[in-house]
């Protein structure tokens, strides 16, 4: 158990400098760490494909929430569904989104297999309301992180293969910009 937390402290002293935020080091826990933002953006394409787990819970500015599974979303409003109903929320009225139990995925094989949420959280800060692409059916969303993360960055997250990304939080900052927390899962897990 010791030789992995100093092998998983190990690997994250190795991403935080190479994404340029030694600073943000001494604040950084164990169980979150950030992705530089870039300022710059770049002329290549960044989607990334991440899993929607079905079960979400819509926490609303004002007092309450909605349960049960995000099935629209677009730049003006969310839609969740349970039970036979659907609400309608928009976006200017949700505080979060928050995603819990465990997320299938199709396997080469052509069987699907259960990936819980466990791992450690990535946010991901100002994504543009328009960047989030809920799939149909809606149990994956595209994202473009162009003006989010640097090409670098990008490569580094994307080419984890043996991970599923899976979407735990979605924070509203405002009407056109929002967090998104992301768990790199990963595939092995039956």
């Amino acid at each position: 158990m010791k030789g992995a937390f100093q092998g998983l402290t190990l690997a994250l002293a190795i991403i935080i400098s190479l994404t340029g935020i030694r600073e943000k080091a001494r604040t950084t826990t164990y169980r979150s760490w950030e992705i530089a933002q870039s300022s710059g953006t770049t002329n290549k394409e960044q989607l990334l494909e991440v899993a929607v787990p079905s079960s979400a819970i819509v926490r609303l500015k004002q007092e309450g929430s909605y349960t049960g599974e995000l099935i629209a979303f677009n730049s003006t409003n969310l839609t969740i569904a349970a039970n036979g109903f659907s609400e309608t929320v928009p976006l200017s009225q949700i505080k979060q989104v928050e995603f819990q139990g465990d997320v299938w995925i199709d396997t080469p094989a052509g069987t699907r297999k259960r990936v819980p949420i466990r791992g450690i959280t990535i946010p991901l800060k100002a994504v543009p309301v328009t960047a989030f692409n809920l799939g149909n059916p809606p149990h994956t969303a595209m994202l473009n992180l162009e003006t989010v993360l640097s090409q670098e960055e990008f490569e580094r997250l994307s080419s984890q293969t043996n991970r599923i990304h899976v979407v735990k939080k979605i924070l509203f900052e405002s009407s056109e910009t929002m967090t998104i927390r992301i768990v790199g899962a990963r595939r092995g897990v039956n």
